[in-house]
Parts: structure tokens; C-alpha cells; sequence
């Protein structure tokens, strides 16, 4: 059995390049119709200060962080790595399956659509409306608050 190469999230902001590391959206409506999907990143510039090559810019044009491009090798990896940890409403995540990468991540469904159990198997942490797993959601409440 094969696996998928990486999570589709299903609040996935369409404006990411195709790959594990991305950015969520929300669906924005404004006087009672839609108007399109908005990443869920704050604008704050702290994402796109640590991989400033892989996450699209903020400028008069773009108001949404996404990834436009997937990292390449282990300096990048690392620097979208960092750029997940800055975010402060934790929407960017990394939906693949790669160990090294879910570890240098701490493990954490905070960052992780996949995390290791204690059998060292990859487990999903994300439900099919987006949100965290009841298990999942307890390890991220005790990661968020440990000292």
C-alpha cells in the first residue's frame, strides 16, 4: 500500500505551491456573500522573516502568506521549520511524513498534520473538517503550556 506523500489539508489556502509545507486559509464572506479565502497567518512579517524565499511576500498586492516555494535541501527545511514555530495562531503547518522533519518540529500537532505515537508509528492529528483530533488537540493544549 502506498502512501499519500503528504496531508491535503482540507483548509488548505489555495495560494501554497503543491507540497507538505503550507499555510491554512478561511473562507472570507463580507455583506452576507463570499469573497474568497484568506490565510489564516496574522501579517505580522515574523513567518516571512525567517524564510523570506519560500513564503510569498506582503505587499500591497499579497495580504496572505503561503509558501511558494517547498524547501530544497536541509537549510531550507530548517528555515521553514523556523517559520512554522514563529507563527503565533499556528497556520502554517507541514502535512509530510518525514521523520526527521516531524521531530525537528517536536513532534507537536501544532506544526504537524502527522505525529509519531509512542510506537514510533505516524499517526494523522487533523479530523476531515480541519480541526485537531481530541488526542491531538490534548497534546497541543499540554505543548502550548509546558514550562
Amino acid at each position: 500500500m502506498t502512501h499519500q506523500p503528504y496531508f491535503t489539508h482540507p483548509q488548505r489556502f489555495p495560494g501554497n505551491v503543491e507540497g507538505p509545507f503550507y499555510t491554512t486559509g478561511t473562507i472570507v464572506c463580507g455583506d452576507s456573500r463570499y469573497v474568497g479565502i484568506a490565510s489564516d497567518c496574522l501579517q505580522c512579517l515574523t513567518p516571512e522573516h525567517e524564510a523570506p524565499d519560500l513564503l510569498a511576500p506582503i505587499n500591497k498586492s499579497n495580504l496572505n502568506t503561503h509558501f511558494v516555494k517547498q524547501p530544497c535541501n536541509a537549510d531550507e527545511v530548517q528555515r521553514a521549520c523556523n517559520a512554522l514555530r514563529v507563527c503565533c495562531v499556528y497556520a502554517l503547518r507541514y502535512g509530510g511524513r518525514d521523520l526527521d522533519v516531524i521531530r525537528q518540529l517536536e513532534n507537536s500537532p501544532l506544526f504537524c498534520d502527522y505525529i509519531l505515537d509512542e510506537q514510533g508509528e505516524l499517526i494523522l492529528t487533523v479530523g476531515p473538517d480541519g480541526q485537531l483530533l481530541p488526542f491531538a488537540q490534548a497534546i497541543a493544549n499540554a505543548w502550548r503550556f509546558r514550562s
